[in-house]
């Protein structure tokens, strides 16, 4: 009789909590006890955080070593909510989310999955929206306007763009900017109304990703084809990124490193705003992790450390120290990852995949400190 031996269970194995739930975007509430999950067909499901084998309580040193059991039990089902065509989402105050469908509501939907009021109800359809979580500010973008909402039932505000349109827009940290991309550039708008909107520049290719950095000076846009495009607001300059042999779909700051990641080479992508690449493209670049030969597809940057987790179009996912090839293996393989996230308290990460699995991988709190 051949005898089959079992390999050994992976770090992905020991800590992941996982579901079959083919997704698109994935999104922490505010508190960090739910998770919402923008399924690929629209409905709407929310994971709960609560984890009844937590890894701590399944860790064991004998002689000096550290050894971590295997979970006994099954995750706790998904919330499955009303919501059938959900399109994006947000943290909202009080644990809820903000939550866009496909026909352009924004409806806020409930910690225990009940679809609740409706913003901006009387605005033409919405086609993209951030929320600010420090201003409690919500911008959605519907036709050629920007309309800026605090709270649920304040009024709203509008500023005209004059014919252009954008796909994708960005709330500043402290809530001041409202960055905007799509056919028609790269445009910045005030949050206080004082000022037009200024068109920055036009874009060689679709906008995909498009993120402020923490303290408001940067702003970095990433394209379909062409790499991306990284803004200082202080002087004006603009870097074109272009060496990127896939599109620039996920962009991430990095706080503690001062630094921007981004997806679309071999490996991590990722430079210091210290010395920031405005004269070549090698200025200021971080070696991130180990090249390999599938394509980083999503990036996540840590909420506290220098570190920085990427999924691989190979299924591969990793947690990497920002500036340094030492990296942590989640996983090895499995579908192609196109969606990472972290919690705020950067003890959990979620990912979905291309095998329409959702897990969310939750770390021992001693082992990023």
């Amino acid at each position: 009789m051949n005898q089959q031996t079992v390999p050994n269970p992976g770090l992905f194995d020991l800590l992941a909590r996982e579901w079959q739930c083919p997704a698109t975007r994935l999104c922490f509430n505010h508190d960090d006890t739910m998770l919402a999950i923008v399924g690929a067909d629209g409905a709407v499901a929310i994971a709960r955080l609560a984890d009844n084998e937590p890894p701590e309580a399944r860790i064991k040193i004998e002689s000096g070593q550290m050894t971590i059991s295997p979970r006994q039990g099954r995750p706790a089902p998904l919330i499955r909510t009303r919501l059938k065509d959900g399109a994006a989402v947000s943290a909202c105050r009080g644990g809820d989310f903000l939550v866009l469908t496909a026909n352009g509501e924004l409806l806020r939907l409930s910690r225990a999955g009940e679809p609740g009021a409706r913003l901006l109800a009387d605005k033409p359809p919405i086609v993209a929206f951030d929320r600010n979580a420090s201003s409690g500010v919500t911008a959605a973008m519907a036709a050629d306007r920007l309309y800026l909402q605090s709270g649920e039932r304040g009024s709203a505000s509008e500023i005209g763009l004059e014919g252009l349109t954008a796909d994708i827009l960005s709330i500043s940290e402290d809530g001041s900017m409202i960055a905007l991309a799509g056919a028609d550039g790269l445009i910045i708008c005030r949050a206080d109304l004082s000022s037009r909107p200024e068109r920055l520049a036009t874009l060689p290719a679709r906008p995909l990703s498009l993120q402020w950095s923490f303290d408001g000076r940067w702003l970095a846009c990433g394209l379909e084809t062409g790499g991306l495009r990284l803004l200082d607001t202080a002087s004006g300059r603009m870097a074109n990124l272009t060496d990127f042999p896939g599109p620039v779909g996920v962009l991430g700051w990095n706080r503690a490193a001062n630094a921007l990641v981004a997806t679309g080479a071999f490996r991590i992508a990722g430079w210091s705003m210290d010395t920031p690449p405005f004269d070549a493209n090698a200025t200021g670049a971080l070696g991130t992790g180990r090249p390999g030969l599938a394509i980083v597809e999503a990036v996540a940057a840590h909420p506290a450390n220098r570190l920085v987790a990427a999924g691989y179009a190979n299924g591969r996912i990793v947690v990497a120290q920002i500036g340094s090839p030492e990296e942590l293996i989640v996983r090895q393989a499995g579908g192609a990852v196109h969606e990472l996230r972290w919690s705020n308290d950067g003890n959990h990460l979620a990912l979905a995949d291309s095998l329409g699995n959702v897990a969310v991988v939750t770390f021992p709190k001693q082992l990023f400190k």
